[in-house]
């Protein structure tokens, strides 16, 4: 930020005793001779009014480097000064200083923590008071401060900064002293003179975007603000997709292995879908979008019954740091936080409890893996339904630990069926056809068709009566679907029937059966499903080697055991 380090403090102290100096020097020169033998005894003539006014502009001579100058020194009566409403305003912006707490900048620890605090809050008081001003001033005044605020402006600069400001609002970034910039950024923060955080987040954007051409130097501190800006105005974008949108992610290598919410469930799954045969170059985009609309509808309907998705599957360590949003600014914290967690990737998960922020690194339980696990393989088996993919897939409830279950049961939390809801309503969309109709060639349509119509009227005296016989319709063939069956078990080696009954029946293990023949099971279990396929049109063994239920009667009459 800009402004000096090390020393300044010391130097600033210093300033502002000059300053007490040069003030009481004037108000002695102010009394009457008389009184000056007695100072306790002093009255100030009340005809007499002086202004003593500082800003940032640097003091000439010995102490040229410290920001401070003393001006309009030279008395004159209240009533011969014109009347200036731009001026009183300020002044009583500045009351509220007075009125917080008293400005002791005999202190040496005038911007320590605390302090910073107290001028946060008075700053955004002063700048609510201030949000709608407009101003009009032709000079430009410079102005260099340490955690720049209003406050410490003087009268000059305060109006080249509501000018420069004004014409930012009307859409005109122009270059100006780099602390003006960061009372401006601090106004957004503070989403001072804006709607909403999501209008806020807007001119942010704008007004980075534009005043980095002139100094980059604000970069590194804006993208610290994005990510707090996010996280404590909880905005419907996710950070992560803010980031993927903008072109971003070159500032936030940390969320690299995050992009995305499929990312990040995936990496705490307890079931590996991209080792599965329908995690292809084809399917695989689909099944990440599929994944983020199920994701969405679970968190929707978890919260309808008072639980959180999130907090189902993701845990702080114990131990937790406290969490300060808006580091380096002056921002005062006036929203009240709802409780909740931001996971932001495996390393970032910030929690507010009580209205207090805390961070720290993600862990997740065993139920939240095993529930994540579930829900993507329930989802990868209703996909895999819709596509007609040639192999199916069955997802056992026992995936889920016990305790989970019993949790989502008592809550009338079933995933299976928001699982489906989800999986089907987006695949719906995914393949919906949408049907753009030219009205104009619409009409030309319905004039061919009345032309057409005419034709074919037949007038109702000449119309023969048509005869009507009754024929008898052939039955279905009701033979094809056990031809079929019966092709398929001439096709089957005596292996493949031999496991498709140990399939029915669990008696005995299909890996042993495929170790004494020197096979995979894997294969085994293929080439049941293939010839099944060229078949029966359908497999019959899901993964974990067990009989479809749809298909269960026909394989016993198939392998002689009914």
């Amino acid at each position: 930020m800009s402004g000096s380090t090390g020393n300044r403090y010391d130097k600033e102290y210093e300033a502002f005793q000059l300053f007490e100096q040069i003030q009481d020097e004037k108000e002695e020169a102010l009394l009457p001779a008389e009184h000056a033998v007695a100072p306790e005894e002093v009255v100030l003539n009340e005809d007499i009014y002086c202004e003593i006014e500082y800003d940032s502009t640097p003091v000439r001579g010995e102490n040229a480097d410290v920001q401070l100058q003393a001006s309009h020194l030279i008395p004159e009566r209240m009533e011969e000064r014109p009347k200036d409403e731009i001026r009183e305003l300020f002044n009583r912006m500045r009351d509220i200083a007075r009125e917080d707490r008293y400005l002791n900048f005999g202190s040496r620890r005038f911007f320590d923590r605390k302090m910073q605090r107290e001028n946060a809050g008075i700053f955004y008081r002063q700048g609510m008071m201030m949000k709608d001003f407009e101003d009009e001033y032709e000079k430009k005044v410079p102005y260099s401060s340490y955690f720049s605020d209003y406050q410490m402006m003087g009268y000059d600069q305060l109006r080249t900064y509501f000018t420069w400001r004004t014409q930012i609002r009307q859409g005109n970034i122009t270059h100006l002293s780099l602390s003006y910039a960061f009372v401006y950024l601090y106004e957004l923060l503070n989403n001072i003179g804006v709607d909403d955080p999501r209008e806020g987040l807007e001119r942010l954007m704008l007004f980075w975007d534009a005043y980095r051409v002139y100094d980059e130097s604000v970069d590194r501190y804006v993208v610290k603000w994005l990510k707090d800006y996010h996280i404590y105005y909880s905005l419907e974008q996710s950070f992560p997709d803010f980031v993927k949108e903008n072109g971003l992610a070159a500032y936030y290598p940390n969320l690299s292995d995050s992009d995305d919410q499929f990312a990040l469930f995936y990496s705490v799954s307890k079931y590996d879908i991209k080792n599965s045969v329908f995690y292809n170059d084809d399917n695989k985009d689909l099944i990440q979008r599929c994944f983020c609309a199920v994701l969405e509808h679970l968190r929707e309907a978890f919260s309808e019954k008072g639980k959180s998705f999130d907090d189902l599957v993701f845990c702080p360590v114990r131990k937790m740091a406290v969490w300060t949003p808006f580091q380096d600014a002056l921002f005062y914290p006036s929203r009240r936080q709802a409780d909740r967690k931001v996971v932001l990737s495996q390393r970032e998960i910030y929690v507010c409890s009580g209205n207090q922020w805390t961070f720290s690194a993600v862990i997740t339980a065993e139920s939240g893996k095993r529930l994540v696990g579930y829900v993507m393989k329930e989802m990868e088996v209703l996909l895999r339904k819709l596509t007609k993919y040639r192999h199916k897939l069955s997802a056992n409830r026992s995936l889920l630990s016990d305790v989970m279950a019993d949790e989502l049961e008592k809550a009338g939390i079933f995933p299976e069926k928001l699982v489906a809801d989800a999986v089907t309503a987006f695949y719906r969309e995914e393949t919906r056809t949408v049907v753009r109709v030219n009205p104009g060639r619409l009409e030309q349509i319905r004039q061919e068709a009345l032309v057409i119509q005419e034709k074919l009227i037949v007038p109702e005296e000449a119309a023969p009566t048509p005869v009507v016989q009754e024929a008898s319709l052939p039955e279905p063939d009701r033979c094809e679907v056990s031809d079929s069956w019966a092709e398929l078990r001439e096709n089957l080696t005596d292996i493949e029937l031999e496991a498709l009954a140990m399939a029915l029946t669990g008696e005995g293990e299909i890996k042993n059966l495929a170790d004494e023949h020197g096979i995979m099971v894997e294969v085994l279990i293929d080439g049941i499903n293939e010839k099944a396929m060229d078949y029966t049109g359908d497999s019959i063994l899901d993964d974990d080697a067990a009989v479809y239920d749809d298909y269960a009667e026909q394989v016993k009459e198939m392998v002689g055991l009914r």
